[in-house]
């Protein structure tokens, strides 16, 4: 796939200098970076979706303050590793690129936000939830889903009071999102009324459940709540019903796909997941969207890879908002703009976290994720 798209780059330079000849112009390369663990299938989708945005701006032959560009991605793999992370976030500052779509996981978007800062350099996540990304008030962080914290305290809200779930059981991954999540959880149960009858971590690599899930079985809990990556997710889900446990399960992440669903399909438990963001299989330009992914990828477009085409489109308008390639004009016209996306309406406050973000939770039904409820945040 790379080495077709950089054929396509080639291509398309030699097409502009073959029409530069009468006016001595050759198009200038402009790269957007993106990172992310690539092997991974949903960091994948939002890469191919990055590479999509990118072709069809060129298509319509962009000028930079009286300069034709190319825009092109610059794709590094983090692997979801801190040490990776770190390194390849030096890389892009040494980089020609005006912006980072990244990083992909909580933990290494969180990371890499201080290098980024110190160099000016801005970086739109296009996956993570973490309210720790905007928390610091760093300039160039920019975030288009709604926080963790926003959304569990209306999940909380909701599962306590209007669906008495009173007894929660409470696991994380032991990774810097999983904690954090699970922390907002258990503090917005709280202040709701409900009770935490069982708090722990496990291992971010491990698809053995069994010690937890007894302790669940002796202390029958009205729901368990589990913070952490998609592949634990649905080896907890498949568990649920070897247990014989009644307990609801609410999840989190990039879980509302037909991949979990399969992996899940002989689950009778009620399973819900909080997403941070609202259907978007309703979203205006959504279906003309995957339609144009599954005729150049020739596969089906994951429905979190949205994110990564607006973060992408986010970055080309605001350097041809402020006509320039400069890396801190482009971080100041990303706190102004407002930009009506594929994922919605995407604006910024003074930390770079999105204006009025809305969640869904979702419930398996059927073999179907089916919306329960929508929130907006205030």
């Amino acid at each position: 796939m790379c080495s077709f798209r950089h054929f396509i780059l080639l291509l398309l330079t030699a097409t502009f200098a073959a029409h530069a000849i009468a006016s001595e112009e050759l198009p200038k390369i402009v790269q957007i970076g993106f990172a992310g663990p690539l092997a991974e299938i949903n960091t994948n989708s939002g890469r191919n979706a990055a590479i999509l945005a990118i072709e069809e701006a060129n298509k319509s032959n962009p000028r930079i303050n009286g300069q034709a560009v190319i825009f092109d991605l610059l794709e590094q793999d983090d692997k979801a590793d801190p040490r990776i992370t770190e390194y390849i976030a030096r890389f892009f500052v040494s980089s020609k690129a005006i912006g980072v779509v990244g990083h992909w996981t909580s933990n290494a978007t969180v990371i890499a936000a201080p290098v980024y800062n110190a160099a000016g350099l801005a970086q739109i996540s296009p996956a993570s939830w973490s309210r720790g990304f905007t928390q610091k008030s760093y300039k160039s962080a920019f975030q288009i889903l709604g926080s963790d914290d926003a959304g569990l305290a209306l999940a909380a809200e909701y599962l306590v009071r209007d669906q008495q779930l009173k007894r929660i059981f409470v696991l994380d991954d032991g990774a810097y999102l999983g904690v954090s999540m699970a922390d907002y959880f258990s503090n917005h149960v709280k202040a709701a009324g409900g009770e935490i009858v069982y708090r722990a971590s496990i291992n971010g690599k491990t698809s053995d459940f069994n010690a937890p899930l007894q302790k669940a079985r002796q202390i029958k809990p009205d729901l368990i709540f589990f913070s952490g990556r998609v592949i634990q997710s649905d080896a907890l889900a498949r568990n649920l019903q070897r247990f014989d446990l009644p307990s609801k399960l609410l999840i989190t992440g990039s879980v509302v796909t037909d991949n979990f669903l399969r992996g899940a399909e002989k689950t009778t438990n009620t399973i819900m997941a909080i997403v941070p963001s609202t259907p978007l299989d309703k979203r205006p330009g959504m279906a003309a969207l995957q339609k144009k992914y599954a005729e150049r990828f020739n596969t089906e477009m994951l429905p979190f890879a949205a994110y990564s085409y607006d973060c992408v489109n986010l970055l080309i308008a605001a350097a041809k908002k402020t006509n320039s390639l400069d890396r801190s004009k482009i971080i100041d016209a990303l706190h102004e703009i407002k930009y009506n996306g594929i994922t919605g309406a995407i604006s910024f406050d003074a930390n770079g976290a999105l204006l009025k973000p809305s969640f869904t939770l979702y419930a398996m039904e059927q073999n179907k994720w089916v919306p329960l409820r929508v929130f907006t945040a205030k």
